[in-house]
């Protein structure tokens, strides 16, 4: 077994770790998870059935693929559609900030091979870059806000592999903000308690999911004529009741992007750096809205 190395998020500290990998990526399908990062009881309801959770709890319910409505305690509701596709996901019914940390786990002298990305953030007041997405979506979807470790779980001492080639891995954990605050303070020594009552809420949200069908606007016709091509087949995604609708159009998808791929491509010489960053960014959207596993209807 390997010897390995966590690396600290913040550049600090080192845990002494086997090396490993073996999470089951179906393992998580239908598993919705909540937590309570309040002093009072969360209570909500999920296809008129009540749910409380007293504070500082973690819980996971199962979600069936099909329609399903979410009611906050405020009477707020969202009708939401559970893909065939999805990996679950955190229902966040009173819009708190969650937050997915990358941490490195790697074979001695190969951590350098491991570079998560980086964004910045705020929390209470406080900057950083650093790997850590955040978020206060209702729904929080799995397939793109992609958790190794759900809310209430800790990232494990060790991981095994049966990949005796593997030098390492990239594992990340979702959290709640006063779990992300303890872990912090615990594993790196770095106190984020807010130096004052309004740096509180002064968080930033660095991940966002865009539920709109991207309008094609491309100047060149046949990248146009392809793009819309692509575009209209997620606009059936966005329209359907069925929960099985990516596996009906995956193929088609596929197709659909490689050939606004093969069409841009022809055009890029001549294109200019704005033609070619909207090419990136239409690119970027249509893939993730075609990867969505949970959509608010």
């Amino acid at each position: 077994m390997k010897t390995a190395a966590k690396l600290s998020a913040l550049g600090a500290g080192v845990l002494l770790l086997t090396a490993c990998d073996s999470l089951d990526p179906d393992s998580t399908k239908n598993e919705f998870w909540y937590s309570n990062p309040t002093q009072q009881t969360l209570t909500f309801k999920v296809d008129d059935k009540d749910y409380a959770l007293e504070p500082g709890k973690a819980a996971m319910l199962k979600l069936s693929p099909g329609m399903h409505k979410l009611q906050n305690a405020k009477g707020q509701q969202q009708d939401f559609m559970v893909y065939e596709n999805n990996s679950g996901g955190i229902i966040n019914p009173d819009s708190h900030i969650y937050y997915m940390l990358a941490e490195v786990y790697a074979v001695e002298g190969k951590s350098d091979r491991f570079k998560p990305a980086l964004y910045d953030i705020t929390i209470n007041g406080y900057q950083f870059e650093m790997p850590l997405r955040s978020t206060n979506a209702v729904l929080i979807d799995h397939n793109l806000f992609n958790c190794s470790y759900p809310v209430g779980e800790a990232f494990p001492d060790e991981i095994t592999t049966s990949n005796r080639q593997s030098n390492g891995n990239i594992k990340t954990k979702c959290f709640a903000k006063t779990e992300l605050l303890s872990y912090i303070a615990s594993e790196y020594g770095q106190n984020l308690e807010p130096a004052t009552p309004a740096d509180s809420h002064n968080d930033s949200i660095n991940r966002t999911f865009n539920y709109t069908v991207p309008q094609p606007a491309f100047k060149d016709a046949e990248t146009q004529k392809q793009a819309t091509k692509l575009t209209d087949l997620l606009k059936q995604i966005h329209d359907s009741d069925d929960a099985d609708i990516h596996d009906k159009l995956n193929k088609d998808i596929h197709k659909a992007t490689t050939d606004v791929v093969g069409a841009a491509v022809k055009m890029m010489a001549n294109s200019s750096v704005a033609d070619n960053e909207y090419y990136n960014k239409f690119i970027h959207q249509s893939g993730e809205f075609s990867a969505y596993g949970v959509m608010p209807k």
